[in-house]
């Protein structure tokens, strides 16, 4: 307990300082009288007046045992002594040893000296006994040992008279003897009495002392103890009761809240009173308790005020918010719905609160279940846990009747709620409580419905989309995979002629074109089938049957689009072309049957149009086969796979070769010689078409300039291809006249087929007028499969016009046909054009080109395109 306050200025160890430091003062530096140290003091105290206590009664008891001891002594001594001295007086006395020495004496005479002779031996052996016994009991004085001797020598010579009277002394000595041994006996006897008034008086005097000290030490134990009872009472009424009674007062301060005014007497400043004890600590705690109470109270009244403004604050802002705010105390069951969360739910404001079933009544039923899980969830959650749910609330007061039905289908009316919740724990972890929020949906709901819908369906017409048609499936094949589902069918539709009308007429009656076609198809279905529209023109229809309903079905959608369409007052014709497709419940993939429909789309395309055309494996395998040739063509061109023939070209007057017409072609390591017609519309379409035109173009221009040394420098001419994506790619045409004004362009024609022109004509006449400015002969090809528009033949710097092998075919067959061709060799003639036909297979044929004055021919009659070999050689010959 010493070890509370400190030596040093009655520090506090551990306790709060104030932040002036350490105290200073009077007190600082000297010891501190605190409580256990009194205690110890007043212990002290007290252990020394037990011990004067203790040493006074030892004093005494040591002074009584001394009295006792020399009195138990003499009692000893003089109880002997005195016996031993009776028994001698006895012997020596009447009756005793002189008497019956007389009477010995006297016997001697009479005749009785035998008896009395021995009764003379026993007093004096009686005698003898008694005084060895009063020698032996203590050490004998010198008066005693000479009246010792005195009656010891008495008894000798009565000893010597009886045994030897002969030897005795004479009587006068005799008597002087016995008188000695008398008066021996009497100074015994004295010197008994003496030693008994010594002893008394020495009794006296310890008994005196034990009184002066009895006295002495009761009045210091009496002065001891009193001071040591006044210094108790004193310590314990100044030091304990009054420090006692204030902390009592300044507790019940504490217990009022009376904090303002300081507890007197207990602060940290040095000074007079100034207490450095247990109760100074336990007032300075108290001290200290009062302060930070204050500052305690008045945080808590800071913070009660700023409560209340944040209490006001939140509840105008719940409010005015559009929230509802709910609480669930589990333990008490309390269910707390604030007024907009009531308005949300449809409860009225001034009922009682209602339960969790009266709150999953006004729940759509659909909904109800999700409701109660997430509840369920946050009530076996942990401390902090949340849960979110959203649900439908039904309208208020709908007829009973009319309650299931509108759980089932109605939207109108009906709410959405997000409740969120949040988990509080008690100490044992168990959920106590769940509170949160609800907030009206309703709108992002729509937004949302909205939303997937834009996503699924198409903004023009409506109808759904290809997102919408792909779910579609995927849902069909999962449900096809657990439940199974009946057959399918998918019309993949395209319009044919729409791109006509958008470019002549405006993409807003395209539109309207797409709206009008959209409503036509939906108007043929039937009960199930849905039509989507995929994008641009396409449409696709589902229809869940076979095949032989599919058919009927496209060929009455193609029935229908015979009648013309009305789009913005205006009739216009368009047709369909529909690839269809049926499941035959071999594919795993959902997207094979859209993909496969599509297919034979491309098929029905391909085939003129206006058509439909039902997938079946090998138009699949054509796919497979041009998205082969697709991959391939690059690494073909990279590995010399590609490599060019050519064809010649001969004047019909006199049968000369005067150039070739380069070709290309391709030896697919895996497919072998791939036709020209498969591989260069994939290539127009990748734009792969630009490196293959610039291979063709060098190995052409390389190869002619080859053939000119070989022929001497006759002018041979090679023609080559330009595709209608060469010639509208500004970069390409810039790089191939580059690579041409090398003097390169010697002897080179440039073929463009007639329709290219058509698309833009000015563009087209300056593009090919930057070749001709070159030195490049241009020639129009396959002239009359297109426009074969005169008034750009003369607009256009072409040199050469090359006839399409279907008019050189007919010939022979129509006799108009000779009179047709005659007039185009005039008409190019006319305009300064010579004239080149194509697909020259018969000397009939050959003949009437001739008469007709046609200038040049090239087809099988001549030769085959050849490789460079063999044209070297046809060279050489020519020769």
């Amino acid at each position: 307990m010493t070890d509370i306050v400190s030596e040093e200025s009655g520090a506090i160890p551990g306790a709060m300082h104030d932040s002036a430091g350490p105290e200073t003062g009077s007190g600082t530096g000297r010891r501190s009288l605190t409580i256990a140290r009194s205690a110890l003091l007043l212990a002290a105290a007290l252990v020394v007046c037990l011990a004067v206590m203790l040493a006074v009664g030892l004093q005494l008891m040591r002074g009584m045992d001394t009295v006792a001891d020399g009195w138990r002594d003499y009692d000893l001594q003089a109880a002997t002594k005195s016996d031993a001295l009776s028994e001698i007086r006895g012997h020596l006395g009447l009756g005793g040893v002189i008497d019956h020495f007389r009477e010995g004496a006297q016997a001697g005479t009479t005749g009785h000296a035998a008896g009395d002779h021995a009764a003379l031996d026993r007093a004096l052996a009686l005698a003898r006994a008694n005084l060895e016994i009063y020698r032996d009991i203590v050490t004998p004085g010198e008066d005693e040992a000479r009246a010792i001797a005195a009656i010891a020598a008495f008894l000798d010579a009565i000893q010597v008279q009886m045994e030897d009277p002969a030897a005795a002394i004479p009587a006068e000595a005799f008597d002087a003897c016995r008188r000695d041994a008398v008066k021996g006996l009497a100074a015994l006897n004295s010197h008994l009495s003496a030693q008994r008034a010594r002893l008394t008086t020495a009794t006296l005097d310890d008994i005196e002392s034990l009184q002066r000290l009895m006295a002495v030490g009761g009045g210091i134990i009496a002065v001891l103890v009193l001071g040591l009872a006044g210094a108790a009472v004193w310590f314990t009424r100044s030091r304990i009761v009054g420090p006692l009674g204030r902390l009592v007062e300044d507790a019940r301060r504490l217990a009022r809240r009376d904090l303002d005014r300081p507890f007197q007497g207990w602060g940290r400043q040095s000074g007079a009173g100034f207490r450095r004890d247990e109760l100074g600590l336990l007032g300075r705690s108290l001290e200290d308790s009062r302060v930070a109470l204050r500052g305690l109270f008045t945080a808590i009244e800071e913070k009660t005020r700023r409560l209340g403004e944040s209490e006001r604050r939140y509840a105008m802002a719940a409010a005015a918010t559009n929230d509802g705010l709910w609480d669930w105390d589990l333990e008490s069951g309390d269910f707390y719905l604030s007024p907009r969360l009531r308005q949300m739910l449809h409860l009225p404001a001034d009922s009682a609160e209602p339960g969790l079933p009266a709150l999953l009544a006004n729940i759509h039923p659909d909904d109800r279940h999700g409701v109660l899980a997430a509840i369920r969830q946050g009530e076996h959650g942990t401390d902090g846990a949340s849960f979110d749910v959203e649900f439908r609330v039904l309208p208020p007061n709908p007829p009973r009747e009319a309650r299931n039905q509108e759980a089932r289908n109605q939207e109108d009316g009906t709410r959405w709620l997000h409740l969120h919740g949040i988990v509080a724990a008690g100490p044992d972890g168990g959920v106590t409580r769940l509170a949160g929020s609800a907030a009206d949906v309703s709108d992002r709901k729509s937004y949302e419905a909205r939303l997937v819908h834009q996503a699924t369906h198409d903004f023009l017409t409506g109808l759904p989309n290809r997102a919408y048609l792909i779910r579609w499936l995927r849902e069909r094949q999962a449900a096809e995979d657990t439940a199974g589902s009946g057959d399918l069918a998918l019309l993949f539709l395209d319009l044919d002629g729409f791109k006509v009308v958008n470019d002549s007429l405006g993409h807003a009656v395209g539109d309207r074109v797409l709206v009008a076609t959209a409503e036509r198809i939906a108007g043929q279905l039937e009960a199930g089938e849905f039509v989507a529209r995929l994008g641009g023109d396409e449409f696709v229809v589902a229809v869940p049957a076979g095949r032989e309903a599919a058919i009927a079905r496209a060929q009455a959608l193609e029935t229908t689009f015979q009648r013309p369409l009305c789009a913005g007052g205006l009739e216009l014709r368009v047709g369909l072309s529909i690839g269809l497709a049926v499941d035959d419940g071999t594919s795993d993939d959902p997207d094979g049957l859209l993909r496969d429909a599509d297919i034979a789309l491309y098929r029905a395309k391909e085939h003129g149009k206006g058509r439909t055309v039902l997938f079946d494996a090998s138009l699949r395998e054509a796919i497979l086969i041009r998205s082969r040739l697709q991959r391939d063509l690059t690494p073909s061109l990279e590995a010399g796979d590609i490599f060019l023939v050519y064809q010649p070209i001969v004047s019909l007057p006199d049968g000369r070769l005067t150039g070739f017409e380069a070709l290309v072609r391709w030896r697919h390591p895996d497919l072998g010689l791939v036709s020209p017609a498969q591989f260069i519309p994939i290539a127009e379409e990748t734009g792969q078409i630009l490196p293959l035109g610039r291979h063709v173009l060098e190995r052409a221009v390389e190869q002619l300039a080859r053939w000119r040394r070989m022929a001497g420098g006759a002018a041979l001419t090679v023609n080559v291809n330009l595709s209608a994506r060469q010639m509208w790619d500004e970069r390409y045409v810039d790089d191939m006249l580059a690579f041409l004004a090398d003097g390169r362009a010697g002897g080179l024609k440039v073929e463009v087929t007639e329709s290219m022109t058509v698309a833009d004509h000015d563009q087209a006449r300056a593009i090919l007028e930057r070749f001709h400015a070159l030195g490049v002969a241009l020639c129009m090809d396959d002239f009359g499969t297109g426009y074969s528009s005169l008034s750009h033949l003369g607009s256009l710097p072409f040199d050469v016009m090359k006839i399409d092998k279907s008019f050189v075919s007919a010939l022979g067959g129509d006799p108009r046909q000779e009179s047709l061709l005659r007039g185009i060799v005039e008409l190019a003639h006319r305009i300064g054009l010579e004239v080149v036909a194509e697909g020259v297979e018969t000397e009939e044929e050959r003949a009437v080109l001739t008469r007709i004055g046609c200038d040049y021919a090239q087809g099988y009659l001549f030769a085959r395109p050849l490789s460079v070999a063999d044209a070297e050689a046809l060279l050489l010959g020519a020769a």
